[in-house]
């Protein structure tokens, strides 16, 4: 039931994507201003739904369901709980969940924090990130679905996790990875809004720089981490071969 549920949440959300992507556009070309202002609500609803998708996910790894064809192939029920959690995007399917997820992170923020922005001009940033996202849902939904079912015949314990990503690294690399790379879509949706309002001046710049800057701040934090990640691989490594010096 729990798959089901994921399942249907991401169709859900390739649904809202698109309504977000056509109605506030429509709104700020034609100034109608209820139509501008449901870009925020949609984004909220966009994010709610990809996170009950990834819950569902994660609960399905948690509770070793292995009807699920993609928990099968990346678990087992002897992994520790916290990899378990993990595995969740230990391989393609999950890790674009993990991606959409992050997407729509992005997404909400911007519908939330850009109040001193024009309504037209977030409408447009808004419908821009729906636009990249219904190609994120399509591509999942039609050909990456991490919800495909192998019932009534699935096996009785998983393949397990990748040994490589069994590792303290992949529980913080990945996320704060997929965060930094994702955020600059929002760079890329106000210089898409500028261009489609005719605002070329700098003001559009000047409304991306705090986006910027924190998609560059996680990404940053990201190389710092996985560079201390593997000074301690790299320590460890020779620790275990030539022991204590």
């Amino acid at each position: 039931m729990i798959p089901e549920i994921g399942n249907i949440a991401l169709t859900l959300a390739l649904v809202v994507s698109i309504l977000l992507a056509i109605y506030p556009l429509w709104g700020a070309q034609r100034q109608h201003e209820a139509l501008m202002a449901s870009a925020k609500p949609l984004a909220v609803g966009l994010f709610t739904l990809t996170l009950i998708a990834y819950v569902c996910l994660t609960y399905s790894f948690v509770t070793d369901d292995f009807s699920v064809a993609y928990v099968a192939q990346h678990s087992n029920s002897k992994l520790p709980i916290y990899y378990k959690i993990t595995a969740v995007w230990g391989g393609h399917e999950g890790s674009f969940l993990l991606w959409v997820l992050m997407l729509s992170v992005w997404t909400v923020a911007v519908a939330i924090f850009s109040r001193g922005i024009p309504l037209a001009m977030v409408a447009r940033v808004l419908s821009v990130l729906g636009m990249v996202s219904i190609g994120f849902y399509l591509f999942m939904l039609l050909t990456s679905n991490p919800f495909n079912s192998m019932l009534p015949f699935f096996p009785v314990d998983g393949r397990d996790l990748n040994p490589l990503l069994q590792d303290f690294g992949m529980i913080i690399h990945p996320p704060m990875l997929y965060m930094g790379y994702v955020g600059f879509s929002v760079a890329f949706a106000f210089a898409v809004s500028a261009l489609i309002s005719g605002q070329l001046d700098s003001t559009w710049a000047r409304w991306s720089r705090p986006w910027v800057i924190s998609a560059w701040s996680v990404f940053n934090r990201r190389h710092c981490t996985w560079q201390l990640v593997g000074i301690l691989r790299a320590w460890l490594g020779r620790l275990v071969v030539l022991g204590p010096s």
